[in-house]
């Protein structure tokens, strides 16, 4: 079986690679899993100084893996509260992490991407919220993170519209911090990693720490409202319907019900 994430180090830099091609690394149970666990153990390796983050193949991150028309709100909380552990937990690491963007981010894969803390993209990428052309609700920290980098207005478009937008409109919007050639985005993430690797280990965590802690304000309940606001959601023919007609690969026909 293939390894749903692939671990590289390059001295105090660490690479993580989604490995989920022929599905876009799109996030899976396994690979949600995997995250989980390897995000656990860097909190206490404290010979990595720096982590980067990235997708295989032509995608960053698809989103969340698309389960049936007929899954389970009650499942489907759970479900949600435990990717909202991992990107916390992603975000709260005492190293800093760079998402090195190498093709499409969106939905849950923008959502993976909003909690490193830096943004290196491919001039090839797009990012996007297109949950709710879905009739879905995003729901994986796109309330809190995404309006401290580009602001309220711009994220009310993003996740109103559905629409993607391109590595420069995301640099220009501050969504990324650094756009390169598709062929240099790992090189350039590195870059920085090592720059950031070289720096002073407990400053640069305390910085971290503070600036997040400065930003955060009511994250719990902002986290809260998105999990209940997406399992009501779930109950709804609307919801059933973009699923339906995302599988048999046509526009949706919402009634607002």
């Amino acid at each position: 079986m293939t390894d749903p994430l692939l671990i590289e180090r390059r001295g105090n830099v660490e690479i993580l690679t989604l490995n989920r091609t022929d599905k876009l690394n799109t996030l899976s149970d396994d690979l949600i899993a995997a995250l989980a666990a390897r995000i656990d153990r860097l909190r206490h390796e404290q010979d990595v100084r720096a982590v980067v983050l990235t997708g295989r193949g032509r995608a960053f991150c698809a989103g969340v893996e698309m389960g049936t028309g007929e899954w389970n709100p009650l499942n489907s909380r759970e479900f949600l509260k435990d990717i909202n552990g991992v990107l916390d937990d992603l975000e709260q690491l005492p190293q800093p992490t760079i998402a090195a963007i190498n093709g499409p981010a969106v939905a849950g894969g923008l959502e993976l991407a909003l909690a490193c803390t830096l943004r290196v993209a491919s001039s090839a990428a797009t990012l996007g919220l297109p949950e709710i052309t879905l009739g879905l609700v995003a729901a994986v920290g796109t309330t809190y993170r995404l309006p401290r980098l580009i602001g309220f207005g711009r994220t009310l478009e993003m996740a109103l519209l559905g629409d993607t937008v391109d590595a420069t409109t995301a640099h220009a919007w501050g969504l990324v911090n650094r756009v390169a050639a598709p062929s240099e985005v790992q090189s350039t993430a590195m870059e920085l990693a090592s720059r950031l690797a070289s720096g002073p280990p407990v400053a640069t965590s305390l910085v971290k720490d503070a600036l997040y802690g400065a930003a955060a304000g009511g994250n719990s309940a902002a986290q809260l409202l998105e999990v209940l606001s997406a399992s009501v959601n779930h109950y709804t023919s609307d919801k059933l319907e973009g699923i339906a007609a995302f599988f048999e690969k046509r526009p949706p026909r919402f009634t607002g019900r």
